[in-house]
C-alpha cells in the first residue's frame, strides 16, 4: 500500500459520507494541510497533514490565555489524558498566541478505515474537550 498523502486523504474524506457525515474538505493556505469540516459536529474543523511515515490530525480547542487557573487545568489534562482514546492534548502557537489542541497520529500506511476512524474519534473527543473547557471556565469542573 502506498502511504497516504494530501491528495489521497482529501479523496478519502470527501468520498465517504456515511463515515464522517456531511463534510467539506479544503486545502489550507499553506498547501501542506487539509481542513476537514464536519458539518454535523457544528462545523468542527479537523486539520490533517501527511508527512513521511505519519499522518497527523488536530483540532484547535481554545486560546490558552482564556482558561482560568491554567496551571491546574494543564495538570488535570496531563493526568487524565490517557482516558481520551486516540487523542492527546497539546499546546500549539498560532500567530504568536498559544492555543490548546487535541491531536492524534497514525502511520501513513494505515488503512482507510483507520484514517476515517481516527478523524471521527478525534472529532467526538474534541467536542467533549471543548465542553470540558467551558465547564472549567464556568467553575463547574475542577473547582
Amino acid at each position: 500500500m502506498e502511504p497516504w498523502n494530501l491528495a489521497s486523504l482529501t479523496e478519502l474524506f470527501a468520498s465517504d459520507p456515511e463515515a464522517l457525515g456531511d463534510v467539506d474538505v479544503t486545502i489550507v493556505e499553506t498547501g501542506d494541510v487539509i481542513r476537514v469540516t464536519l458539518k454535523e459536529k457544528g462545523d468542527l474543523d479537523v486539520l490533517v497533514t501527511a508527512s513521511g511515515d505519519q499522518v497527523l490530525a488536530s483540532v484547535i480547542l481554545a486560546p490558552a490565555d482564556t482558561v482560568p487557573r491554567r496551571d491546574e487545568f494543564e495538570r488535570m489534562i496531563l493526568s487524565t489524558h490517557k482516558l481520551v482514546p486516540l487523542s492527546t492534548f497539546g499546546i500549539v502557537t498560532i500567530d504568536g498566541k498559544e492555543w490548546y489542541e487535541l491531536f492524534g497520529s497514525l502511520s501513513a500506511r494505515s488503512s482507510a478505515h483507520a484514517m476515517v476512524e481516527e478523524v471521527a474519534v478525534l472529532a467526538a473527543n474534541a467536542v467533549d474537550a471543548a465542553d470540558m473547557i467551558e465547564e472549567w471556565k464556568n467553575g463547574e469542573f475542577g473547582a
